[in-house]
Formats: structure tokens, sequence, C-alpha cells
């Protein structure tokens, strides 16, 4: 992971999803987490990679677990993503993933953002929304 421009590798991005998917169900069980705290960075940058884009924006959130960390820590992985129009007539809307065949949109290739810190423990426990 890169401190700096707040962006992770797709091997990282790959090992953090698979341990949501394979662990969800008992993970919820024991570990609490109901919010995430997102830097501005990690949106203001896949926003970026969209620019130039016409019609609606939509930026996609993947959840994962960071098992290198003791305890794990839940991790919402933002990328960007652009529209693709399929033959039937629907759009689908294509991850921008550097070295996926879909991650260049208007010239520029996706990243995979993630410096989110879950909740608890950093929650705000004033928030009519939930802490």
């Amino acid at each position: 992971m890169s401190q700096q421009d707040k962006k992770i590798d797709l091997p990282t991005a790959q090992t953090w999803t698979t341990n949501w998917r394979n662990n969800e169900s008992d993970y919820n069980k024991h570990n609490e987490c109901n919010a995430f705290l997102i830097p501005a960075q990690d949106l203001q940058g896949a926003l970026e990679e969209m620019q130039g884009q016409t019609g609606q924006k939509y930026i996609r959130a993947y959840l994962g677990v960071d098992t290198s960390t003791t305890p794990s820590t839940e991790k919402l992985i933002i990328v960007g993503t652009k529209p693709e129009t399929q033959k039937d007539g629907s759009i689908i809307y294509r991850d921008l993933v550097k070295g996926y065949a879909n991650a260049v949109a208007d010239g520029k290739e996706g990243s995979i953002w993630d410096f989110t810190e879950p909740c608890p423990p950093n929650c705000d426990n004033d928030s009519p929304i939930g802490g």
C-alpha cells in the first residue's frame, strides 16, 4: 500500500475481498463493523479517474478484511467505474482496475483505493445514524 497516494494493489484487494467473502457469515457473528471512515482523497481520486465520462457516474465499493493486522481490520475498497452498453441495450458499469481489460476510461487507468478505517473504533458515537 502507498501511504502517499492512498492506493492499494490488485493482489491486496483480491486477498481482502476473498477474506470477506470466505469469512463473512461467521465474521459478523464475532466482530462489529457498523460503518467506515473514508478519506475524501479516496473518493476524489476515483472521481478524477472518471472525469470526462458523460451521463451518470458510479463508484463501486467492495468489502474486504485485512488479516495481516491483529485483530483483523475491515476494509471498504473503492474503484471508479465506466458504463458499457450491452447488446440488449442494458448498461453494465465496469470496474476501472489497473491491469483489467476495462481499466482505461478516457485515457486514465483505474486505481484501487483504500485507507478506510472501520467503525468501531473510528465512530461518531453521538451520530443519529449510529456509531
